[in-house]
């Protein structure tokens, strides 16, 4: 892991007893989804969301799914020789920060957190990439923490996100 400021006190998996109705980021879809949606998905297999707490109220969260990435929407120098049509990954679906909170560095550890879950996962199964399809307004941000911008035909004005990739760091 890199070495970055960690605001939490604790990351814990997201429970029941997690109250989450205060939680605001700004954004009425990802409100939705941590407050209604969450903790359903996560019983059903569909994704596992971690809560970044501070003085044990939840104040960012982040889901991860597993999932594939095209081979062909990643650029060939990063990719070499590499000759499956997908490329095994760990998916950031969500990632939010309460509106009090932003800018304090809780998605940036969230971020780092996801990276060390995609590595210990990559010791039992296949899992090369941590992926996202980001929010226009984030793409800077994602950036400039390693993340690059699938290649192809710009979809920009299409969708609302940009699909990006960040290569896990080998184990040797």
């Amino acid at each position: 892991m890199r070495n970055i400021f960690w605001p939490f006190k604790k990351i814990m998996k997201l429970s029941k007893a997690d109250d989450l109705r205060a939680f605001d980021c700004g954004n009425v879809d990802f409100n939705d989804f941590i407050i209604n949606d969450a903790l359903r998905d996560q019983a059903v297999g569909n994704s596992v969301t971690y809560l970044g707490l501070i003085k044990g109220r939840p104040v960012a969260y982040i889901s991860l799914v597993s999932g594939a990435f095209q081979t062909k929407s990643i650029e060939r120098a990063h990719i070499g020789d590499y000759h499956y049509r997908q490329v095994p990954a760990i998916k950031i679906a969500r990632l939010a920060t309460d509106i009090h909170f932003q800018y304090q560095g809780c998605g940036s550890t969230l971020l780092e957190y996801s990276i060390a879950v995609a590595r210990k996962i990559k010791e039992f199964v296949g899992c090369r990439l941590i992926v996202t399809d980001a929010l226009s307004e984030r793409i800077r941000w994602y950036c400039a923490r390693g993340f690059l911008l699938s290649v192809g035909p710009s979809n920009q004005g299409t969708r609302e996100n940009s699909p990006m990739y960040q290569f896990l760091p080998p184990d040797f």
